[in-house]
């Protein structure tokens, strides 16, 4: 099947509103098919030209798309996290290109492609007692503020995760609110986390 210049077009006038990522069913409606076999056919075109590319299973990217709203589609429950967030806070330096960090209830799920990787750590379904802290931008993406990406980041450490910087040297934890967290930090029930995360403020090891 050749490329449809009409069906080109449309995509092209679409992915600026779509912020160049794709499911399954976006495409459906655009390419008007109604089976998943139709809906192959017809993308086959698109993704020999690369002008689309699979990122994971249901979705589709663009060339220029953006990776935090991709974690987003991928996850709609999904917010924003760690050192993504602390990057833009100015609290740590930057973090691996063409990465983006997200915190879920549920599994951890890493998706990875050339064009990008987004990781979703996940808390265990208990954990959404600490779903708090996270807030929907204007964008339509969920952020978490850069307190409790801060203890995110640390919860997900003490649990073995490993980051791109050094906890303990690398956050600027001058620019974290202190009231702001110790209200947070009363919401965890575990006492050795409370140490922890004292004892990182404190600069101890």
């Amino acid at each position: 099947m050749k490329l449809d210049p009409k069906i080109f077009l449309a995509l092209q006038s679409l992915i600026p509103k779509h912020r160049g990522v794709f499911t399954v069913s976006d495409l459906s409606n655009l390419f008007l098919a109604k089976t998943e076999v139709d809906i192959q056919q017809k993308l086959k075109p698109f993704l020999k030209e690369k002008i689309l590319n699979r990122f994971c299973r249901g979705i589709y990217i663009a060339q220029n798309f953006d990776l935090e709203w991709l974690s987003q589609r991928i996850c709609p429950d999904s917010a924003i996290s760690f050192g993504s967030v602390l990057a833009k806070e100015r609290c740590i330096g930057s973090i691996p290109q063409k990465t983006v960090y997200a915190v879920k209830v549920g599994k951890t799920r890493i998706y990875k492609s050339p064009m990008g990787q987004v990781v979703h750590l996940g808390f265990a379904a208990v954990g959404n007692q600490l779903w708090f802290g996270y807030v929907v931008a204007q964008n339509g993406i969920q952020y978490a503020d850069a307190e409790k990406a801060f203890l995110d980041t640390l919860y997900f450490y003490q649990k073995g995760r490993k980051f791109s910087f050094n906890i303990y040297s690398d956050i600027q934890v001058d620019r974290l609110n202190p009231k702001k967290l110790k209200k947070y930090l009363g919401r965890y029930k575990n006492p050795k986390f409370k140490t922890f995360v004292k004892g990182v403020l404190n600069g101890n090891r």
